[in-house]
Order: C-alpha cells, then structure tokens, then sequence
C-alpha cells in the first residue's frame, strides 16, 4: 500500500499522528486549548484502517451541527463513488454507519463543544473510520458477514492515500453545498443511498419501531402504534460509542 503523503484541498490543513492514537481525541482535545481550527484536519493510516478528523467553526445553532454526520457520510458515498467499481453498492444506517454491499465498513462521528455564543458552539469535529483491509491474524478472517473493508470488496487496490485525498475534496465540496442551499439536497442524496433493508445500525435498540425518516436537525422519525417520535442523534452517537464496536 502507498505511503505517498496525501495532498488535500487549500482550505484544508493536514496533521498526522500516530495509528494508536483516537484522531477524534486528539482533535477536540487540540480544539479545546485553541491549537487547531476551522480546517484543520488530524489523520492516521494504517494498512487495515484509515481514520480522520476535521475540526469545524459552526455558524448555526447547535442544534443544527448534527447535519455534519449526513454531510460526511455522503461525501464518503461520492468518494468512493469517484474510485470503486459502478457495481459495488455503497449505502447508509441511521445514525451513522457506512456500508458497502451491506457490510459496514466504516462510521462517522461527532463531537460538539459545550463552549458556545447565543447557542453557537465554539468548534466542532467531525471524524471518519474506514476499514482498508480485514485482519489476517484473526482466525476466520471476513467471516462476519456484517462488516467488510475495501479489500473484501476487490478494492484493495486503492490506497489510503487516494480514499484520504479523496475523501477530503468531496468533504470540502459537499459542505460548501450545505452551507449554499441548506441540508435539503444533503438530505436528498443521503436518503439516495439509505439502505432500504435495514435503515437502523443493528446495535440500536428501538423495539419493533419503524424508521420513517429524519427530521431538520438530523433525528431520526420513529413510527409504533401509529405515533412517531423523534430519536435524538447526538445523544444515540454518545451511546453507540460507548459500545465495543463504535469509536473510543
């Protein structure tokens, strides 16, 4: 795999660190004390995985910042877009998981400052983790069928690298169209890809309700007994991290 140092678009600032570290901790905790911003994006690469995150100033209210989730992971879908085969199937679960031919193959993440003006937060980051290829030292390797990586898909040989530089340019471009026209078109090419098997992340735990859609501030629309409710985003990404398989 190359170790060619990527190259990312002029808004954009790229830090790398080491692979054993969370680039999601580490860029809030450099955001916190004011030593990156707006642009700045913190990376590290494994063969296995490649993971990112994007520190972000905000200009809405906090309740709008979990829009972000659905701008990464469409811009992940038009990456991957300008690099894989037209027949492997990218798609998306509620609330932020990534799947290729309905293996999950990454997940976004979010984290928003408690610092804030007039309901602003002071920063934000926005992280993404993909799997690049699967861990041969495991004993069956690829037997679980609900994860995946580039590799198992016959991609294996698009290098971290060109996904990162990738997937910076699109990241660039689609929040340039959320802050043009507002979440409606994001919104529109997420629910393009959502897959329509299982919209949920299987780890969620919302009994027999019904995924029916998502509301303004990214909340998922939850249909029992002929009600719907509204499921809180940022609170299920704090939950879902919690667990084993999310982000640390």
């Amino acid at each position: 795999m190359s170790d060619n140092q990527p190259t990312f678009p002029p808004l954009l600032r790229g830090h790398n660190i080491a692979a054993e570290e969370s680039v999601l901790a580490y860029a809030c905790g450099r955001a916190q004390e004011g030593a990156l911003g707006a642009g700045d994006l913190v990376w590290s690469a494994t063969n296995r995985q490649l993971s990112f995150a994007v520190v972000l100033e905000p200009e809405v209210h906090r309740d709008l910042c979990s829009q972000m989730i659905y701008v990464a992971m469409v811009a992940f879908g038009d990456a991957a877009g300008a690099l894989i085969p037209p027949e492997v199937a990218v798609t998306y679960q509620w609330p932020n998981i990534i799947q290729m031919n309905d293996g999950q193959i990454g997940d976004v993440d979010l984290l928003v400052s408690s610092g804030e003006n007039d309901g602003v937060p002071s920063w934000m980051v926005l992280s993404v983790q993909i799997q690049l290829s699967p861990d041969l030292a495991e004993a069956n390797p690829g037997e679980n069928y609900h994860h995946t990586t580039l590799w198992d898909e016959g991609c294996g040989e698009i290098t971290w690298t060109e996904m990162l530089e990738s997937m910076s340019r699109h990241l660039v471009n689609v929040i340039h169209t959320w802050s043009e026209d507002g979440f409606r078109p994001v919104h529109e090419q997420w629910l393009g890809r959502l897959s329509k098997a299982d919209p949920l992340a299987r780890d969620l735990d919302v009994g027999d309700s019904k995924f029916v859609g998502v509301d303004e501030t990214g909340n998922a629309l939850l249909a029992l007994d002929g009600r719907t409710n509204s499921h809180p985003l940022i609170e299920t990404l704090t939950e879902l991290r919690r667990q084993p398989a999310g982000i640390p």
